[in-house]
């Protein structure tokens, strides 16, 4: 009966800590050994709590004790991501917000966060954006080496006109060794000099930059293409902003960008 008692108390406790615990294998470092069942991430600690499975002791580890972690994908998060696909925000917001909470340092937060940020670009709250990635990444910094959150904090920094706070992510991301992320830092860059009116700037340090030495990293050119056209165009040079559309239609027909040059944007 202890025991039981035990137990519920224990579970009373992970669960009244701010997060909800989720089910989790996680691995310790240097013994290699596995620990499954009840997790959270406590922030006031910075450790993870864990309630082994049929056992009522309760472990803390701090993230350097922890070599792997191990949790399903949250059952609602694929569709509130086709959710904020498919414009319907309000239905997405609540859910996102949630396994964001529940699953703080436990894989999944990072991607709720990457299009909850998304979604409150689409509806014109930027600094909303911006707090709530800042949020993820006081619990998470690594948050900011994954190129679809960091592409889309970034964007909602630019919007803000937070330069100077920008300028700097860009600058390590770039100097970084990821060439994904620096290639989304450069495109971002352009952008930054496009929006102050630099159209010059934007092609030479941002959106050309990418078109010619970052051809490996496929996911970026057709933004890079798409805005370098824009950018040509804005100058009156035509036959290079042709043929920066050209090379995207052709080299990139399924993508977003090469949509939008077939519906005349």
């Amino acid at each position: 009966i202890r025991t039981g008692l035990a137990a519920v108390l224990m579970m009373l406790l992970m669960a009244g800590s701010g997060h909800a615990a989720v089910r989790a294998v996680i691995t310790k470092t240097g013994t290699g050994q596995q620990l499954k069942g009840l997790v959270k991430w406590q922030s006031t600690t910075k450790q993870y709590v864990i309630q082994p499975d049929g056992s009522p002791v309760q472990f803390k580890l701090p993230p350097g004790d922890v070599a792997d972690i191990q949790v399903a994908r949250p059952s609602e998060l694929d569709g509130a991501i086709r959710q904020v696909e498919a414009g319907r925000y309000a239905a997405a917001l609540p859910v996102l917000e949630k396994i964001m909470n529940d699953y703080t340092m436990l894989q999944y937060d990072v991607i709720a966060a990457q299009y909850l940020a998304a979604a409150y670009l689409e509806t014109k709250d930027a600094r909303k954006a911006v707090a709530m990635c800042d949020r993820v990444m006081a619990s998470n910094p690594e948050a900011a080496e994954t190129p679809g959150f960091a592409g889309i904090y970034w964007q909602a920094l630019l919007e803000t006109e937070q330069y100077m706070k920008l300028d700097k992510v860009l600058s390590m991301a770039i100097k970084g060794e990821s060439r994904e992320l620096a290639a989304i830092a450069q495109i971002r860059r352009g952008d930054i000099q496009k929006q102050k009116g630099n159209i010059e700037n934007a092609l030479i340090d941002g959106y050309l930059r990418i078109v010619v030495f970052f051809q490996d990293v496929k996911d970026v050119q057709p933004e890079a293409l798409y805005k370098a056209a824009k950018s040509f165009e804005e100058k009156g040079q035509h036959p290079y902003a042709e043929k920066m559309r050209k090379e995207l239609l052709s080299s990139y027909p399924q993508s977003d960008y090469a949509k939008r040059v077939r519906a005349g944007a």
